[in-house]
């Protein structure tokens, strides 16, 4: 899932798509383990849906501003990059 990747990479993992541009199955598990290994204890399924649903538009008012910004401002940075990579 394109969202859970970009979590991954936002908060956890920037090295994942260095490589690659799409969820090939070794990527997939890479995120996957990520997430296991971050939220160990069985958490990485709750993790995954916790954070998924962050974000989504319509959770964003509960969440701290600073938070928001920060996703915000990622999501520029990864349209800048994606605009370079075409030109």
């Amino acid at each position: 899932d394109v969202h859970v990747k970009n979590i991954a990479i936002r908060d956890y993992d920037d090295t994942l798509f260095t490589t690659v541009k799409s969820l090939t199955p070794s990527v997939y598990k890479r995120v996957g383990d990520v997430f296991r290994n971050r939220f160990r204890g069985g958490y990485a399924g709750w993790a995954h849906s916790l954070l998924f649903v962050a974000e989504l538009p319509s959770f964003r008012s509960v969440l701290p501003s600073d938070i928001v910004q920060e996703m915000e401002e990622w999501k520029i940075q990864e349209s800048e990059k994606k605009k370079k990579q075409l030109t």
